[in-house]
């Protein structure tokens, strides 16, 4: 008899949270604020593939390499890292085109590279040589530094490798050159780069780390548009206890997690479609094909698209919790909405890692949840 009455209170209590649940949606539903965040999704996904699909934007950086021993291993070097980066290169005849383009902000910074670069790592007085031209609010100057010192010092230990070698027998030398061209200088030695068949993933590399590219903002500002969401919900939790509607039904705790969680299921559910949509059309060049689109994921691609949106809105309620504690008025959190969405934006690697450029960002990108979202 015991059990009986029990098992009623808890389908009773079971009963009473679903009506809770539907009663947040329809709520949720009839607000024209929420469901105008709703309709700008597809908008918003629509805007940010044809930004996709015009020309690459990005940093500029002229380059002169002076011809000599190394002038055209380093042009290719070069050229190979303008793949998957916001930094390109201009390539200049001589040291007064590569000047003009800097004068005419055409390019961020420049850079002449002396003929003799050979000659000058080995006497280990090579940074002085290389002229560099940057304007007063260039901001990629030491990156770029950086990957054309990466250049240049593959080609000097390619340099001391040989000559070491060279005191061995011909042969010997032969075999070692092919080797270490082989496994050492394709970087197949010691770098590793994991293929994933999603094609929204930004990681590069195994350093689980995001790299400074342009990969695919449809996520990042998807990602910001839930996390609006859940800022919304807080302000109807706010609304509730005041109100003290469900102070019986459940803690504040509790009803506090579902408000938040419930304003980003609702999104999250259409960019989960849009993100579908949107693979699929890419994957038929453009075109709408029905039959693309409904190819376009296969059952673990589901799987773990909807698995990251979970983790996702978990890491918002957590997020939007620590909010609360910070801005305990209504008017603080309505406040912060617009302030921490362009933050997202701006900080966070949606349209670029502006952690490339200044390391400040590294650190003021893991502050928005948006940041964890992309590296998942």
């Amino acid at each position: 008899m015991v059990w009986f009455m029990w098992d009623g209170k808890r389908r009773f209590k079971t009963k009473q949270y679903l009506i809770w649940f539907k009663l947040l949606i329809k709520r949720l539903l009839r607000q024209p604020a929420y469901l105008g965040l709703i309709v700008l999704i597809p908008i918003l996904g629509y805007a940010v593939s044809v930004m996709e699909q015009s020309e690459p934007g990005g940093v500029v950086a002229a380059v002169c390499v002076e011809e000599g021993a190394w002038s055209e291993q380093i042009t290719d070097g070069l050229r190979k890292q303008e793949k998957d980066s916001v930094l390109s290169y201009a390539f200049c005849d001589d040291e007064e085109e590569a000047q003009q383009y800097v004068m005419r902000g055409e390019a961020d910074c420049g850079f002449v590279i002396p003929s003799d670069i050979e000659e000058l790592v080995s006497d280990g007085d090579w940074r002085k040589s290389i002229t560099v031209y940057e304007t007063s609010g260039s901001s990629i100057t030491g990156m770029a530094k950086e990957r054309i010192g990466g250049v240049i010092f593959q080609l000097y230990s390619e340099q001391c490798y040989e000559n070491y070698m060279g005191q061995i027998s011909k042969e010997i030398v032969d075999f070692a050159k092919s080797a270490y061209e082989s496994h050492l200088v394709d970087e197949s030695t010691f770098g590793f780069r994991y293929i994933s068949s999603d094609r929204y993933s930004q990681y590069n590399s195994d350093t689980d780390d995001i790299n400074d590219t342009v990969v695919f903002p449809i996520k990042g500002v998807f990602a910001v548009m839930i996390f609006i969401g859940g800022m919304c919900g807080m302000l109807e939790y706010d609304r509730d206890k005041r109100e003290k509607r469900f102070l019986r039904m459940a803690p504040n705790v509790l009803t506090f997690t579902v408000n938040v969680w419930v304003s980003t299921l609702l999104i999250s559910v259409a960019v989960l479609v849009c993100l579908w949509i949107s693979d699929g059309i890419s994957s038929c060049g453009g075109r709408i094909s029905i039959g693309a689109i409904l190819s376009a994921w296969n059952v673990g691609m589901w799987l773990s698209q909807i698995g990251r949106l979970i983790v996702y809105q978990c890491i918002i309620v957590i997020y939007c919790g620590i909010l609360g504690i910070l801005f305990r008025k209504q008017e603080a959190i309505a406040a912060a909405i617009p302030i921490l969405s362009l933050g997202s934006l701006v900080c966070a690697p949606v349209f670029i890692r502006l952690a490339a450029y200044l390391p400040v960002f590294a650190v003021l990108e893991k502050l928005f949840p948006v940041t964890y979202y992309l590296m998942m």
